[in-house]
């Protein structure tokens, strides 16, 4: 079996169309993913005639692929240089869970914590940085020492580290659904399979096509990401892509599972080549990292290199089992820029973009998306809570697609042996 195990437990996506017919608009959001759907859930909210065009189904890029994790934790936070945006992605894993409640998603939301863990002594200095700057920051993060990351994973694999008590888990599927499902009562429309062929300036506002109809809109916000093709203005030519492959275990017995992870939190550590991992509701493993040639595209080498790095966590899972299977097998696209930041772009007057979320999109995508819709409900670029960044072509992201992902992994795997 391989494909995406998200479907399995998700609930239907809500009935949409594709475009036909010409329409009228206030603000098009381009992209049912997170961003999309956050900004257009916010928009209609605000009593804004909002459509939402997407080129596929509600989910299919990245928000409907991702490992379900929803981690608040960013290298790149400077709360003196962006406070406003400091603050905002700070808190972004709290308005996560915060919308789900508010609009009664099913998606298996485990707001239990995220744990950030050592996977040496050395690095626990790091990570008590990690942990002081997030108090700080207001967040409450919990400091753990060995005994007590031993008792919150069931694992003797690591030396300790912090819980960042406003992350957790989700069926990321369904969490894309119940922002679309939202977004509709709110008052959005929503058309799927209805690519975008054309965005052209007209008068004050924009024309956006489509194969079967049109839409004239005073405003347009791209929330395409990893996903950008080739409309123009050239966004896919601002950043770099990598691909990540994602892998659900066979369900765990339950007698097991209540040894490992006993919070059902989810957990990530220190190693270059990071092990991150989590159950799902059906007592599955999920686990996964970046493609690197076969590794991550090979269904047999991509169970056996998680299976390598499991054992070193949870060994009774292979003391119990002797072999764990991995019938699942998926991947998605990631979209990278140089200083691993997510940027809002206007490269016209009434034409906005945010892209490069560099594998931090469950809680990024989500809180930025209500950015996009300050932009495109007019608010002026001084009262938004990030700057607009200029729009650069990066020449060499052919290569670094190319480069990275076979430079990558050798080098991380060296440096966590």
């Amino acid at each position: 079996m391989s494909g995406n195990p998200y479907e399995d437990t998700a609930p239907a996506a809500p009935i949409t169309h594709t475009l036909d017919g010409e329409h009228d608009a206030d603000f098009v959001v381009i992209g049912a993913g997170y961003t999309g759907l956050t900004a257009a859930l916010h928009a209609a909210s605000q009593g804004a005639r909002t459509l939402l065009v997407e080129a596929g189904e509600i989910g299919q890029g990245g928000s409907g692929r991702n490992h379900g994790h929803c981690v608040p934790v960013f290298g790149f936070l400077d709360p003196q240089a962006q406070p406003r945006l400091a603050a905002l992605l700070a808190g972004s894993g709290a308005r996560v869970f915060g919308l789900i409640r508010e609009y009664g998603i099913d998606c298996e939301a485990a707001p239990t914590g995220a744990l950030q863990l050592a996977h040496s002594p050395a690095a626990m200095e790091g990570l008590r940085r990690q942990c002081a700057f997030y108090a700080r920051l207001g967040r409450n993060p919990v400091l753990l020492d060995r005994a007590e990351a031993r008792r919150l994973t069931g694992s003797d694999a690591f030396h300790g580290g912090w819980l960042h008590p406003e992350g957790g888990h989700l069926n990321p599927l369904a969490f894309a659904r119940g922002l679309a499902r939202a977004a509709m009562q709110a008052g959005a429309r929503l058309f799927t399979h209805s690519p975008v062929l054309e965005l052209e300036r007209l008068g004050e506002g924009w024309r956006l096509r489509c194969a079967g109809g049109s839409i004239r809109a005073r405003r347009i916000g791209i929330a395409t990401n990893a996903y950008t093709g080739r409309l123009r203005p050239p966004l896919g030519r601002s950043f770099f892509r990598m691909t990540a492959y994602g892998m659900a275990s066979e369900p765990l017995p339950a007698a097991l599972r209540r040894d490992l992870l006993p919070g059902n939190h989810n957990l990530g550590d220190t190693r270059p080549d990071v092990r991150y991992l989590r159950f799902d509701s059906r007592n599955r493993l999920i686990m996964g990292g970046l493609v690197e040639g076969a590794l991550g595209r090979d269904p047999a080498r991509s169970a056996a290199a998680l299976n390598a790095r499991l054992r070193t966590v949870f060994p009774a899972v292979f003391d119990t089992l002797g072999v764990l299977r991995w019938p699942w097998h998926w991947t998605g696209e990631l979209a990278i820029n140089l200083d691993r930041q997510p940027h809002l772009y206007q490269p016209a007057e009434g034409l906005f973009a945010l892209l490069g979320y560099s594998g931090r999109g469950v809680p990024t995508a989500t809180a930025l998306g209500e950015v996009l819709a300050m932009a495109g409900l007019g608010t002026p670029a001084a009262d938004l809570p990030m700057p607009i960044s200029p729009l650069r072509p990066l020449w060499s992201a052919p290569l670094l697609s190319f480069l990275v992902p076979r430079l990558r992994g050798p080098w991380n795997r060296l440096r966590s042996s």
